[in-house]
């Protein structure tokens, strides 16, 4: 589960509806975009560090019981905001979007995309264009963090 913690954050991103994606994926991924062939795909291993879309849909499937269920299929078109056009913004995500355990995560680490979508902990930000710095634990989702978006 991941939201905005602004609501005018929403006036400001870029947002990419019409891509469809070739791979399942979940509220909070990040993702790489060709918007010539409006395609979505996974990050691969240099592409991480390039420029990155991160997925928030609306959940329009009523059968949907909570939030981390909604799974957005391969070739439905996922909701994409470009993490560059975020920069400063503050997101609140809960661990499902991370990989690791929460009581690994700390206030001041850095969290980057890795090739499965989810956000990892990285020790160097150097060449990326992009990541995410935690500033606060929460218990958002039962235990959440807030992130704030960087832009290199």
């Amino acid at each position: 589960m991941i939201k905005f913690r602004d609501i005018g954050t929403y006036k400001n991103a870029v947002d990419v509806p019409y891509c469809k994606t070739a791979v399942a994926l979940k509220n909070g991924m990040v993702v790489t975009a060709d918007l010539a062939a409006k395609t979505v795909a996974l990050p691969t291993a240099t592409s991480t560090k390039g420029e990155v879309y991160i997925v928030i849909n609306r959940i329009e499937k009523p059968e949907i019981k909570a939030p981390n269920e909604y799974t957005i299929e391969k070739d439905e078109y996922p909701r994409l905001f470009l993490v560059e056009s975020l920069n400063t913004r503050i997101l609140d995500m809960d661990m499902d979007a991370v990989t690791g355990t929460y009581s690994a995560i700390a206030v001041g680490n850095k969290l980057a995309a890795d090739v499965d979508g989810k956000l990892k902990v990285i020790s160097d930000a150097t060449g990326y264009k992009t990541y995410f710095e935690v500033t606060e634990k929460t218990s958002f989702g039962g235990e959440g963090i807030a992130v704030k978006v960087v832009v290199a």
